[in-house]
């Protein structure tokens, strides 16, 4: 365990961040939702639910702020709480259970995404040996004390009075991924997930999802040729076939989950032409259908807070 954990007092104010939400969620214009935001997702549900297969494009963190979330890979299986967080290494694919608090009835979660560069920046200025702690579920667990949980509010403080500052926020998203890496060792498991070949053309899809994209196109993107792509994908046991479903299919559930798509809107957003079809490999992949999906959202309200 890190030897720094003991040193910051627990208990991260969830209801202080939910506040800073509402506000940021206030200030987005009609019809848009957290996915506007390209490096914020969340998750707002009433009714309980099991996903299959859900994987990101990029390497995150989540904090859970009302409910609890269990994750499953492979044999391993932990549930995080209300006020803990979750370093989630990019295409790391998990079955996920979310419930909602039964005190107020309701499951909310933000999930902050981090690009290739800023994984890089943060794990490069770790002092001490490098550390490749084994992939554990546990390990990646953490408890959001005081000190992460003010930085996280000043993040989306900061999203909601200056959201064209790209740069402010990106110092801010920063900032909360040194803290974490002061209270974990896992930082290097998130660098090796989201420096892969793999995980950097899911990154160039995810962006603009339902783009007809070409191997040329990606592979020039990417600084490569199209043969060496390829090959590197190869080597990684995929293609850019499969990455492509992965990522529009994940993409389409995180379009959902905000509630602010319907279900063919969504198909087409992430490249497919009929909704039938995009329904149907939803379902393959997932467990359940679109529509489903919506039904479990719920409208991220005053009384949550208050609860």
């Amino acid at each position: 365990m890190n030897r720094f954990r003991r040193c910051y007092p627990p208990g991260m104010d969830t209801s202080a961040t939910i506040r800073h939400l509402q506000t940021l969620m206030g200030r987005l214009s009609p019809g848009e939702g957290p996915t506007s935001i390209p490096f914020l997702g969340m998750v707002s549900s009433a009714a309980s639910h099991r996903l299959l297969s859900v994987s990101l494009p990029q390497s995150a963190l989540f904090f859970i702020l009302s409910g609890t979330k269990t994750i499953i890979h492979g044999e391993n299986r932990i549930e995080l709480k209300t006020g803990q967080g979750f370093l989630y290494p990019a295409r790391m694919e998990t079955i996920i259970e979310n419930r909602p608090d039964r005190a107020n009835g309701r499951y909310l979660a933000l999930c902050l995404v981090y690009d290739e560069d800023m994984v890089g920046r943060v794990v490069s200025e770790r002092s001490g040996p490098e550390i490749r702690p084994p992939l554990s579920l546990e390990a990646l667990k953490t408890d959001c004390d005081a000190l992460v949980g003010s930085s996280l509010n000043h993040l989306l403080h900061m999203a909601a009075a200056s959201p064209d500052n790209k740069r402010l926020l990106s110092l801010c998203r920063e900032e909360l991924l040194l803290l974490m890496a002061e209270r974990t060792d896992c930082l290097p498991l998130l660098w090796d997930a989201v420096s892969t070949w793999s995980s950097r053309c899911c990154r160039l899809i995810g962006m603009e999802p339902g783009r007809a994209w070409t191997a040329e196109a990606i592979a020039a993107k990417l600084g490569t040729s199209e043969r060496s792509l390829r090959r590197h994908l190869n080597e990684e046991n995929t293609s850019l076939r499969s990455l492509f479903r992965e990522v529009r299919l994940n993409s389409g559930l995180a379009m959902l989950q905000t509630g602010t798509a319907t279900v063919g809107e969504t198909a087409y957003r992430c490249g497919y032409n009929s909704a039938s079809r995009f329904a149907g490999l939803f379902r393959e992949r997932f467990g359940v259908s679109p529509s489903q999906i919506l039904q479990y959202n719920a409208v991220l309200d005053q009384p949550l807070a208050g609860s």
